[in-house]
């Protein structure tokens, strides 16, 4: 398997993306930040078309390529399907611009995976703002001191980036565990958990 150097670790959003930039061998945040989009009544269209160009934007800063890593956080269910499609468009903007560039992008991390494997939470499903609260809590836990020195605090207002780099804890893990094992690096990626097929369902519209 080969050697990687970054990881860019990303929490897509069609609003406000955040993602971290991790050293592999060190496993030390080096940079974060947010993409943010066009809001409505900007056409759909016309706001993925700027949000490419702000992404292309960071890549290049970045200046990822061959030896660099990129994963997305993926999605869990469809209950809102039309904002998932709108998404995953997102998310395919960030894999498809890294991949033009060389970037190895094996996979996707479920958060269901990063409530479990990283933030230690068992059971039954938390609710959301709970889930956010122990989300900064954990990454203050284990990143406090290398995000203050890249100038951010109060992370709390800056949940984007706290879910980014929680995607990032976890991506570093299965990488360490594909190196150790010798095992492609996808295979650690390609396994998500499966989803209740009924959330699929697209509501039929109704016709006023």
């Amino acid at each position: 398997m080969p050697s990687f150097r970054r990881l860019l670790s990303v929490d897509p959003s069609l609003t406000c993306s955040g993602w971290a930039l991790f050293s592999v061998p060190e496993g030390i945040i080096k940079a974060v930040g947010k993409i943010r989009a066009e809001k409505p009544p900007t056409p759909l269209a016309l706001r993925l078309e700027k949000l490419q160009a702000s992404i292309k934007r960071v890549i290049d800063a970045l200046q990822l390529g061959p030896g660099d890593v990129l994963v997305c956080e993926a999605p869990t269910t469809m209950k809102d399907p039309h904002n998932a499609i709108k998404v995953e468009q997102v998310r395919g903007l960030f894999e498809s611009l890294s991949r033009e560039r060389g970037v190895t992008v094996p996979g996707r991390v479920n958060p269901r995976s990063v409530q479990y494997e990283v933030m230690g939470l068992r059971g039954k499903q938390l609710a959301r703002p709970e889930v956010k609260a122990a989300a900064v809590r954990t990454v203050e836990f284990l990143y406090a001191d290398q995000l203050s020195q890249l100038g951010l605090s109060g992370l709390g207002k800056h949940q984007d980036i706290v879910d980014a780099v929680l995607i990032g804890r976890l991506a570093l893990l299965q990488i360490e565990a594909a190196r150790a094992s010798q095992a492609p690096l996808e295979t650690l990626f390609g396994g998500q958990e499966k989803q209740d097929r009924r959330s699929w369902r697209v509501k039929p519209c109704t016709i006023s």
